[in-house]
């Protein structure tokens, strides 16, 4: 470690005027918006500089032990130098607010002078191979997290003079606000990870489920779910109101044989419905408390034949027509006898030709094309 420092306690640091609380309250109730953990960064070092006067304000991730960093700052095109983030990683290690988190814990704002002069500063490799060419002296930093690989920081930088001690109160009093707000960014992030990969798990099955209130209502479904009700006229307009009647009949029906007391209910029939060469079945499946629906829409076989003049070669044709009947890329691929990631390869090319972007589409255009054996493009603009 470069020189010491004396830690501050909370009678030490200046009290801050109203103006600057004031400033600092309408910075926290934007604070805790929902966002994603990329859309907080961005945010936090956009916003902080309106509170804390600063020439560059960055997110960094720096360990000492590793000879690492990485950052994002603010403004957009501020200075840089070549192989900046490289240069800083391997000098993290002579960084004062750095080394210092990383050996007390200690993740209150500091400056790079509260550990060693401005002098003694200039001599090191880091300032003057990192700092010195971006012409940034002066250095303050508060960490947000301390992982057992990095430290996460927030970091000033300016040009021409040093931080005073009411930025460093400022930063001191938002610091457990950021903490916070991160922890609840990481969470959000986290979800729309979970969520994204369940929709891509439902897209790539094809499934279509939804889940109903007590009262009938649709409480959530896939998008394959609400497809087939606006399809087959099943729903009303809004997703929060009932189902159609004849449907919510079958399912207060299927409900009753499932709670009657006879020991053993008669088989429970499916709710079915035709539509052109199309037919959709409709299961009810309960699990504890919830109601579920299964939609499952097969077509009649199509032969491949029906599909050549949209432009496909002869195996994305054959792929194309197992598609429309509900088959997933893994069972495609033990009928054709090849791997679901080749199926899943040949789909990509069939989107290309097709102009579309996923599964469901392709469906759409080639059923108009079963329907319309003599158009060609089925169905595309």
């Amino acid at each position: 470690m470069l020189g010491h420092t004396v830690r501050k306690t909370e009678d030490s640091l200046p009290k801050l005027s109203h103006r600057a609380i004031q400033q600092a309250l309408a910075f926290l109730r934007e604070l805790y918006i929902l966002r994603s953990w990329d859309d907080l960064t961005t945010h936090v070092i956009t916003a902080l500089p309106t509170l804390i006067p600063t020439d560059i304000c960055s997110y960094n991730d720096m360990s000492s032990r590793r000879r690492y960093a990485a950052y994002r700052a603010w403004p957009d095109g501020h200075p840089t130098i070549p192989h900046d983030q490289e240069i800083l990683g391997r000098y993290a290690h002579q960084h004062p607010i750095i080394t210092y988190g990383e050996r007390t814990k200690d993740l209150s704002a500091r400056k790079i002078t509260d550990f060693v002069s401005q002098r003694e500063f200039r001599k090191t490799a880091l300032y003057n191979e990192f700092y010195r060419p971006l012409q940034l002296p002066y250095n303050m930093g508060a960490g947000i997290a301390l992982t057992p690989d990095s430290v996460i920081a927030i970091g000033f930088n300016r040009i021409k003079r040093d931080f005073d001690e009411q930025s460093l109160a400022m930063l001191d009093l938002l610091r457990p606000h950021l903490v916070q707000a991160y922890g609840n960014a990481e969470r959000v992030t986290a979800m729309q990870d979970e969520l994204s990969a369940l929709n891509h798990a439902i897209e790539e099955l094809d499934r279509a489920v939804l889940s109903l209130t007590p009262q009938g209502g649709i409480q959530w479904a896939t998008p394959g779910a609400y497809r087939l009700i606006t399809k087959y006229r099943l729903g009303l307009r809004h997703a929060s109101e009932r189902l159609s009647a004849p449907l919510l009949d079958w399912v207060r029906h299927t409900m009753a044989q499932l709670d009657a007391p006879a020991d053993l209910p008669t088989p429970l029939e499916p709710f079915v419905l035709s539509l052109h060469n199309h037919t959709l079945t409709i299961r009810l499946i309960r699990d504890r408390s919830s109601r579920l629906l299964l939609l499952d829409e097969r077509c009649e076989t199509p032969a491949p034949e029906m599909l050549a003049h949209l432009g496909l070669s002869r195996r994305e044709t054959e792929i194309l027509s197992w598609v429309v009947q509900g088959k997933t890329n893994v069972e495609i691929g033990i009928i054709l006898g090849i791997s679901p990631r080749t199926v899943q390869t040949h789909l990509k090319r069939i989107y290309r030709t097709l102009g579309v972007e996923n599964r469901h589409a392709a469906m759409t255009i080639a059923m108009d094309a079963l329907r319309n054996p003599g158009r060609r493009g089925g169905g595309r603009p």
